[in-house]
């Protein structure tokens, strides 16, 4: 019998849990909590189906494959077509080989979405993707910084991550990304996304840049409604306009004999919307106040925008692969030293500007997007 296909009911997650901790990852946190899931793959207002947007390989009533789908609206300069973040893709050992992964691919691969976006894959599994005709990006930029006078910090979270680096090269990096003055601008801010951002700010932004479609409802949702992480809101007023940043605190905690010790904290920026060089200002000393008063040794961002990136240097974050060596812990809980890059591949229309990492990518594209910033 050939294997079908279908997507999951809405009392299918112990199904899917199983798989996950069988074939993808022991314990993942997929499997641990099921809010999390729920808040991932139960979009309601995205999701034309009952249950789960999530697609089911089976072979004589077996599950032998899984595909995640996390929809959205996809934005092209000002323009909107239905997307999905593509999520844990697993095919048990034995149906590896043929076609069974091109397959469960194309239950999201049709007239329903145009733009198919996988991001954090395997570098082993990209040539599923090339042999698709789909774009295999370039790692997203990280940019970092250290708060001044940090620098020892980062040095000694170093030495626990990368005990093979010598004094000279954690004092370097320390030194590489420390900010030399605390930014001395001050702005009211406000901790509420604006009523009035689907009218007079997201136009705006749309109409010059790609990705997903950053309206109120799809901010509020990413953010604050958001089961697990507590993520704060920096909302300066420029006139009629309004300018956000949206970031994080993390713990970051190594593993001791199967348990998590703290060792340090950090920020994680996952947006940053200006509406003009002061207001960017603002946004980042508001942010940097914020971190200190929040004991975070500094902070990273994970960004394809070429001019956000831009001014985010302009600002005091250096990008990591402009720094000699820079090889930064990404993975946080627990703390792991190696890798952390994201990788990532896509399917859209052709008419849609390249995600490049050139100066002027027009993809507001941040490790917030699609799954990649969650609990481990």
């Amino acid at each position: 019998m050939k294997p079908t296909f279908r997507f999951a009911n809405s009392d299918e997650y112990p199904q899917i849990s199983a798989f996950l901790d069988a074939y993808w990852a022991k314990d993942h946190i997929y499997c641990r909590d099921k809010p999390l899931f729920d808040w991932t793959f139960n979009k309601r207002a995205h999701w034309q189906q009952d249950g789960y947007s999530f697609a089911m390989a089976e072979d004589n009533g077996n599950l032998v494959g899984i595909l995640g789908g996390i929809p959205f609206y996809f934005n092209v300069f000002g323009k909107t077509v239905n997307g999905v973040w593509i999520a844990n893709y697993v095919i048990s050992p034995d149906h590896r080989r043929g076609t069974l992964a091109l397959q469960l691919l194309s239950q999201f691969r049709s007239e329903a979405f145009p733009a198919v976006i996988a991001s954090g894959i395997n570098p082993a599994t990209s040539t599923i993707y090339k042999v698709l005709r789909g774009q295999v990006l370039a790692e997203i930029p990280r940019h970092f910084l250290v708060l001044p006078g940090q620098g020892p910090r980062l040095e000694k979270l170093l030495e626990i991550a990368r005990p093979e680096w010598d004094a000279e090269k954690l004092r370097f990096l320390a030194n590489s990304f420390e900010l030399s003055t605390h930014p001395a601008v001050e702005a009211v801010s406000s901790k509420c996304i604006p009523a009035s951002w689907d009218e007079v700010d997201w136009p705006e932004i749309a109409a010059r840049t790609v990705g997903a479609s950053r309206t109120r409802d799809f901010l509020m949702w990413r953010y604050q409604r958001h089961p697990d992480f507590e993520y704060r809101t920096i909302a300066i007023a420029d006139g009629a306009r309004t300018g956000l940043a949206v970031w994080r605190l993390e713990t970051i905690r190594k593993a001791i004999d199967g348990v998590r010790v703290d060792v340090e904290k950090i920020g994680r920026l996952v947006e940053f919307l200006p509406t003009s060089p002061a207001n960017a200002e603002g946004l980042f000393a508001e942010f940097v106040n914020q971190l200190k008063a929040s004991d975070a040794m500094g902070a990273d961002y994970y960004g394809y925008h070429g001019p956000t990136r831009e001014t985010l240097r302009q600002l005091g974050f250096r990008a990591t692969d402009e720094v000699a060596g820079a090889d930064m812990p990404s993975r946080f809980q627990p703390l792991d030293g190696k890798g952390g890059g994201i990788l990532s591949a896509m399917f859209v229309p052709a008419d849609t500007p390249a995600c490049t990492i050139a100066a002027d990518c027009p993809w507001y594209w941040t490790k917030a997007d699609s799954d990649q910033d969650r609990p481990n």
